[in-house]
C-alpha cells in the first residue's frame, strides 16, 4: 500500500481534524485558522474560491472542500468512462492510459475491494435511473448506495405529494 498524504482523502482528513478539534476542545471559531496551515492542492483552491465571510465558517470551508473533491472524483470517473481508443495509437499505451485513469478514479491503494465494488455498483445503479432522477441525484454526490436510495425515495415521495396535491406540513 502506498503512503498517502493528508489530502488524498479529504473526507477522512476532515473527520480526523474534527476529532482532534473536539478532543482538544477548540472553540469552533478557531477551527478554520488551525486548519489553514494544513490546506494544500485542491483543498487550498476550494478555500481560496470562497467569499471572504465564508472563509471564517468551518462548515462552509468543509462543504467547499468536499464539493471540490466530489467534482474531482466525477471528472476522473468521466475521463475513464469516456476514454476512446484512437486507431493510430499503440494498444499497449492505450491500455496503460486506461489503467492510469481507472486507478485515479477508484484509488485501489486507498479503498478496499468492497468499497470499489460499492462504487462500481453505485455508478451502474445511477446510470440505470431515468434521466430525471439522474439529474436530481448526481448533484447530491451520493457516496453509497444507501445515500442514493434515500435521495431517490425522498424525490419520489415529494413528486407523489405534488401529484396528489399534498404539500409538506410546516409547523410554525
Amino acid at each position: 500500500m502506498l503512503a498517502s498524504v493528508p489530502w488524498d482523502d479529504p473526507k477522512a482528513f476532515l473527520a480526523s481534524f474534527e476529532q482532534v478539534a473536539h478532543a482538544c476542545q477548540w472553540p469552533r471559531g478557531e477551527w478554520v485558522p488551525r486548519l489553514l496551515p494544513a490546506l494544500s492542492g485542491e483543498a487550498k483552491r476550494a478555500f481560496s474560491g470562497l467569499e471572504a465571510r465564508d472563509k471564517e465558517d468551518y462548515g462552509k470551508v468543509k462543504a467547499a472542500i468536499l464539493r471540490g473533491e466530489a467534482i474531482r472524483i466525477e471528472v476522473q470517473r468521466q475521463h475513464f468512462r469516456q476514454f476512446r481508443f484512437q486507431e493510430i495509437e499503440d494498444p499497449r499505451r492505450v491500455y496503460g492510459q486506461l489503467q492510469r485513469l481507472c486507478r485515479q478514479w477508484l484509488k485501489p491503494e486507498r479503498r478496499t475491494k468492497e468499497q470499489i465494488l460499492e462504487l462500481l455498483i453505485l455508478e451502474q445503479f445511477l446510470a440505470s435511473l431515468p434521466p430525471e432522477l439522474q439529474s436530481w441525484i448526481r448533484p447530491g454526490g451520493s457516496d453509497t448506495y444507501s445515500q442514493a436510495v434515500a435521495l431517490i425515495e425522498n424525490f419520489l415521495l415529494n413528486r407523489q405529494e405534488v401529484k396528489v396535491g399534498k404539500w409538506p406540513v410546516c409547523n410554525i
